[in-house]
């Protein structure tokens, strides 16, 4: 990250106040990723964390002080379904669109946009989430990065100012941020966890095919972490791949690869409408019943 972008951000956040300063959570094992509400939540009671969506999730309750539960919250994408796109497009927020999953790309730049993230995040903890999963920031940090070198440092300063106005507004929450590894150095310190989300996996859209990325292509994005996270101490680190559940092996293979390279792994289906446990959690689970 460019000495430039370290000043304006530092100079952002000096003229706004001062964030607290976050220290190591517990450290977690065992987590997973679940957007769909057909599964109660006590099915994940064995887990330390589970990323649910927002809007539509099972009853969060029983799992109160015993798994962190964290909500799903878009910070640079808004759907056609979103009651806020017209507004959005009236005031010429929207930049792009995302063909891949029908959604939109936001500039973080708008102060209209910035009220709505900060508002979801209001509600996901007023309904009793311990946080929030912070995710698609790539989206409008990839525009900016293709208009002009000015406007992506600018994007990059938005997005900051942006983690940082969520912690300070909820300081005791637990915030993870996909992606975003460009920000990270300044970022991380507003953030309890980091996710990698697909550095190691990829899905060839035209056979539906999974397989690994070269391991030169691992190894830098591996490396690249850290060092984007090297002074945040405090800082957990996650990754989420996507296979097919049906192949153990392949599974078993993943989580190998992602601890052996300091990371809590999780590995599912594409479209995190089911809960896939570890192979050896299958193993066990299965001889109880």
């Amino acid at each position: 990250m460019r000495n430039y972008l370290k000043h304006m951000v530092l100079s952002l956040l000096w003229l706004s106040g001062c964030a607290p300063v976050l220290k190591p959570s517990a450290p977690l094992a065992r987590w997973a990723v679940y957007y769909d509400t057909k599964l109660p939540a006590e099915h994940f009671s064995g887990l330390d964390m589970v990323v649910f969506d927002g809007r539509y999730h099972p009853d969060i309750k029983p799992l109160k002080g015993k798994t962190t539960v964290l909500a799903y919250v878009s910070m640079g994408e808004v759907h056609d379904d979103a009651t806020e796109k017209t507004l959005l497009e009236e005031r010429g927020a929207i930049v792009d669109t995302n063909s891949t999953w029908g959604s939109h790309v936001v500039d973080l730049h708008s102060k209209k946009w910035k009220k709505i993230v900060l508002s979801t995040v209001d509600k996901a903890i007023k309904d009793g989430f311990d946080g929030v999963m912070l995710d698609t920031v790539d989206s409008p940090l990839y525009w900016a990065s293709q208009q002009s070198e000015e406007a992506h440092e600018s994007m990059q300063i938005a997005a900051v100012s942006l983690i940082r106005d969520i912690r300070v507004r909820h300081p005791n929450i637990r915030i993870m941020l996909n992606r975003g590894f460009e920000i990270l150095p300044v970022a991380s310190r507003y953030l309890d966890y980091a996710l990698a989300e697909s550095i190691l996996t990829k899905k060839d859209n035209s056979s539906g095919q999974f397989s690994f990325f070269p391991p030169r292509t691992y190894a830098d994005a591996v490396a690249q972490l850290h060092r984007s996270v090297a002074r945040a101490e405090h800082l957990q680190l996650f990754t989420l791949d996507y296979w097919d559940v049906d192949d153990v092996n392949g599974l078993e293979r993943i989580y190998a690869a992602q601890r052996a390279s300091g990371f809590i792994p999780y590995v599912t289906s594409q479209d995190l409408r089911q809960f896939t446990p570890e192979p050896s959690r299958r193993v066990r689970t299965a001889s109880l019943e």
